[in-house]
C-alpha cells in the first residue's frame, strides 16, 4: 500500500546535527586527556580515564538519537521505498545502535601508555573491536547504499554528486589510513579524527539526503504519470 511522505522536518535536521556534534567530541580530549587523545579516540573512554564518563555519554547520547533519526525517517519517507533507500536508513541505524553499545564497552587497555594483549588479559579490547567494527559497517551501508542511489542511479545535481564523491573517498581514505597505522603499530590519532570528522558530516547529511532522494521519485513518478 502507497502512502505519501511527508514534509521536510527541521527539528529532524537539527536533531542530526546535534548527533553529530555529540559524536565528533575528539577535540576535547586535547584539553581533559591528551595523553589518551594520541591513540584511538576510545581511549578517552577508556576504564579508569579522567573524564571517560564523559566521552561515553556523549557517544551513547549521539548514537541513541541517530537509532531515534533512522526509525523516525523510516516512518516520515513513505512508502514504497527503493531498497536502497532502505538499506542507507538502516545501516544508519546500526551504526547509532552499535556506536552507543560501543560506548557502553569501554576499552580495558590504553595502546598509548602500555602493550594490549587482547587474546590474553584484555577481554573487553575484543568485544569493544567488534562493536566499532560493526558500527563501521552500518556506515559503511548507509554511504554507499545512499551514494550509488543519488550519484549513479538518479544522477542528482553535479555539486551534489561531488559532495558524495568527496565524502564517500574521504570516508574510504581515511579508514584504511587509520587501519594501515594501527596494523604498523603507528599512531593513527589524526587520521582517525580526520575519518571521525566524515563521520559526523554523514550523520549530519543523512536525512537532508533521504528527502532529497524520496522528493526527486516522487516528482519523477509524477513526470511520468
Amino acid at each position: 500500500m502507497s502512502r505519501p511522505a511527508k514534509p521536510l522536518d527541521w527539528k529532524l535536521l537539527t536533531a542530526a546535527t546535534g548527533a553529530a556534534v555529540l559524536y565528533c567530541s575528539w577535540p576535547l580530549g586535547y584539553v581533559l586527556n591528551p595523553i589518551a587523545n594520541r591513540g584511538l579516540a576510545s581511549n578517552l573512554e577508556g576504564l579508569g580515564q579522567p573524564y571517560n564518563w564523559l566521552f561515553a555519554g556523549l557517544d551513547i547520547l549521539s548514537g541513541l538519537v541517530v537509532v531515534t533519526i533512522a526509525v523516525l525517517l523510516r516512518g516520515l519517507t513513505g512508502r514504497p521505498r527503493h531498497w536502497l533507500l532502505d538499506w542507507s536508513i538502516i545501516g544508519y541505524g546500526l551504526f547509532g545502535f552499535l556506536t552507543a553499545l560501543d560506548a557502553l564497552l569501554p576499552v580495558d587497555c590504553l595502546d598509548t601508555v602500555q602493550r594490549c594483549n587482547v587474546l590474553s588479559g584484555h577481554p573487553l579490547i575484543i568485544i569493544h573491536g567488534a562493536a566499532s567494527i560493526g558500527s563501521i559497517g552500518g556506515l559503511t551501508m548507509s554511504i554507499v547504499g545512499l551514494w550509488y542511489l543519488l550519484a549513479v542511479k538518479q544522477r542528482v545535481a553535479r555539486p551534489l554528486r561531488w559532495l558524495l564523491h568527496i565524502i564517500g573517498l574521504s570516508w574510504f581514505g581515511f579508514g584504511v589510513a587509520t587501519a594501515v597505522f594501527l596494523l604498523a603499530d603507528r599512531s593513527s590519532a589524526l587520521s582517525q579524527h580526520l575519518f571521525i570528522i566524515v563521520c559526523s558530516l554523514w550523520i549530519a547529511l543523512l536525512p537532508f539526503l533521504v528527502y532529497w532522494a524520496v522528493d526527486r521519485s516522487v516528482r519523477k513518478k509524477v513526470a511520468i504519470g
